[in-house]
């Protein structure tokens, strides 16, 4: 059984990478499960790991490290941070969710009609285009909606979509990239409508629900930031999420 892994760290994920070309390896470093690295200009980096041993990790090809936890197992191994910890919300799906009040009469509010699909790089072609709007509007980056077309394409139910409408016209929407027993949020995008009827506390809702009768364990929102996106940390942290920090960027020393 694939053990609980973030999206980075799990196999269709390092299928995807491979199949755009990307020079992806595994490689044990006392982990739960081998560790996905990627290869670029010489340099190997890997993204959300969790290391156990030190002596493994020290000797492994690594150079650049985004942990998973906060440990000290690498500056054992000969690295030193160079970024603080980013935050991620997650949300536990084996137990009930509890949203806070103002959060809870919002969905209660929302008057849409959500549809599911499995992603379709056509008819969801609406969409990417209006999260790379609002990527250039709002001035942020995501994952490159390459490596989603990949992973529909290694794995078709995993990638899933749910459409808010009213009156059959799209007023919100969430894509989510499954990887059992995970689900991660991918793209989120509202219109006008969508705000005025809360339609993303529905399509969360929804979405955990339906997560949670797969029998899927965790929904991952990604990271909270309160300073450049603080509307869309309220939501998370409304939602009932557990916020809880990753470990920080590490890079070995000396660089070779």
């Amino acid at each position: 059984m694939i053990p609980a892994l973030p999206l980075q760290q799990h196999p269709t994920f390092g299928a995807a990478l491979k199949r755009l070309g990307t020079d992806t390896r595994q490689i044990d470093i006392g982990g739960i499960s081998p560790v996905q690295v990627i290869r670029r200009c010489g340099i190997s980096f890997a993204t959300r790991i969790r290391a156990q041993d030190p002596q493994l990790l020290r000797h492994s090809p690594l150079r650049i490290v985004n942990a998973e936890t906060p440990d000290t197992i690498y500056r054992q191994a000969g690295f030193r941070q160079i970024m603080t910890p980013a935050h991620v919300a997650e949300i536990d799906l084996t137990a009930p969710l509890q949203p806070h009040p103002k959060w809870r009469h919002s969905w209660r509010k929302s008057t849409v009609k959500i549809r599911h699909d499995i992603f379709h790089p056509t008819q969801h072609q609406w969409l990417l285009e209006a999260d790379r709007a609002q990527q250039r509007t709002n001035r942020y980056r995501t994952l490159p909606h390459a490596i989603i077309h990949a992973y529909a394409a290694i794995s078709p139910t995993d990638v899933i979509v749910l459409t808010a409408t009213q009156s059959n016209t799209p007023v919100a929407a969430m894509l989510f990239m499954l990887h059992a027993p995970v689900a991660t949020y991918q793209i989120g995008w509202t219109g006008d409508a969508g705000r005025k009827a809360h339609a993303h506390h529905a399509l969360l809702m929804h979405a955990a629900d339906h997560f949670a009768r797969q029998g899927l364990t965790r929904l991952d929102l990604g990271t909270v930031d309160t300073e450049n996106t603080p509307g869309l940390a309220r939501f998370k942290i409304g939602s009932g999420a557990t916020v809880r920090p990753l470990g920080g960027t590490w890079l070995r020393l000396p660089f070779a």
